[in-house]
């Protein structure tokens, strides 16, 4: 008769957990972690959304019996783009989840697969959208026809986003069922302006973070793993990068630019140039760690390639402090384009400029306070969420 107590037969026999399951399971045990993530979720959406929210575009549109579907029409390739990335970060988990049998019996990673195979997709078709799809640009004035038609579904707060002299009668309106925000100065819709602003706050935290975070993965890991004369001119680059004041630069690259390049993107350019030093420092010191365990020197003693050492095993091991450090670097991205936008240096729809809207009008309280409140919670919840990241990958952690 066995003398192990069912527990422990349970316990050798149960299926060994992956860090990554270890640390989503610290994770849950989290509420801000878990509310912080719920809170970024709804606002990407919401910024997805935001045609269909508050808008002047009609979904169905019926005239003398023909039915159109306008707002898909109107809809840019970057809106088509965003959507599918969205759709496929969600879909991550299911294709892990599919593909990790298969990974098991060769060996592969099966969060590498997906995500070659969901960035693949995405490739493919932003490709496809731009070779073959040319947005609608005429503008339809479909608000002032409405009459004409003999249906039309309009979004949730149907409000020109270009407010023109029959809003200025709505204007400075406090928080009504018409207009569940108010409305600023010029008579446009608060729900619509925050709804935009945070297209613009998503889109430079994480193409700029992303963007940033890869060059630093990729210079970071070289550095870190093959050291020498690569490392020390690698170390001296940062360094210069380091000493670069990203404001000053900004300010200037905004002023030479030309007309015909959007501001916004070149905010995000300055930003992805000079924030992977941050990026650099921590994948190259894990890089210093990594290349002496146990694994790399057995995975050399085999014959294993460089490369693929790096990419199979050595920089997948040290993403951990990327994953906080990119956080983190979302939330100092949303703040920065926020002030710039404050101090009217980008002119594109922000919660900054709706900020700078209600400074110079202070008695409309609903203007900078629904600002105030997007700015503020939208950094709160990135850094609860990198806070809790950090004690999750914490070695010294119980499991």
């Amino acid at each position: 008769m066995s003398s192990v107590p069912p527990t422990a037969d349970a316990a050798l026999t149960a299926k060994p957990r992956t860090y990554g399951a270890i640390v989503w399971g610290q994770l849950k045990k989290r509420p801000s972690a878990m509310i912080s993530l719920g809170v970024i979720l709804a606002l990407a959406l919401a910024a997805l959304m935001a045609p269909f929210i508050a808008g002047e575009v009609p979904v169905r549109w019926v005239q003398d019996g023909k039915a159109s579907w306008p707002i898909f029409r109107y809809l840019s390739n970057g809106e088509y783009a965003a959507f599918a990335a969205f759709v496929l970060g969600l879909a991550l988990p299911l294709s892990v989840r599919l593909l990790r049998p298969r990974a098991e019996r060769t060996g592969g990673s099966p969060w590498g697969r997906a995500l070659l195979i969901h960035g693949a997709a995405w490739l493919l078709l932003a490709g496809a959208l731009v070779a073959l799809r040319e947005p609608e640009r005429r503008y339809g004035f479909f608000l002032e026809r409405r009459s004409e038609a003999d249906a039309a579904w309009f979004p949730l707060i149907a409000t020109a986003r270009q407010p023109g002299y029959a809003e200025l009668a709505e204007r400075d309106r406090p928080p009504s069922r018409r207009h569940p925000l108010g409305t600023d100065r010029l008579g446009a819709d608060l729900v619509m302006r925050l709804l935009y602003g945070a297209r613009t706050a998503m889109a430079i935290g994480f193409v700029a973070v992303g963007i940033g975070s890869a060059i630093g993965v990729a210079l970071g890991s070289v550095s870190g793993y093959f050291g020498g004369r690569i490392d020390l001119a690698l170390m001296r680059l940062v360094e210069v990068v380091m000493f670069i004041p990203q404001l000053i630069l900004i300010i200037m690259i905004l002023a030479v630019i030309p007309s015909s390049v959007p501001p916004l993107w070149a905010v995000v350019g300055v930003l992805a140039v000079t924030n992977w030093t941050g990026f650099y420092r921590l994948m190259r010191a894990e890089l210093l760690r990594i290349r002496g365990e146990d694994y790399v020197t057995a995975a050399r003693a085999l014959g294993i390639p460089s490369w693929r050492l790096l990419l199979r095993h050595a920089i997948p091991n040290g993403l951990a402090p990327i994953l906080v450090g990119a956080t983190f670097g979302i939330a100092g991205a949303v703040f920065l384009e926020a002030t710039l936008a404050f101090l009217s240096l980008v002119s594109t729809p922000s919660w900054g400029e709706l900020l700078n809207d209600g400074r110079q009008h202070a008695e409309t309280w609903w203007v900078w306070g629904a600002a105030g409140a997007a700015i503020f919670i939208t950094v709160l919840v990135y850094n609860l969420l990198g806070e809790a990241i950090r004690d999750a990958i914490d070695p010294r952690l119980k499991i």
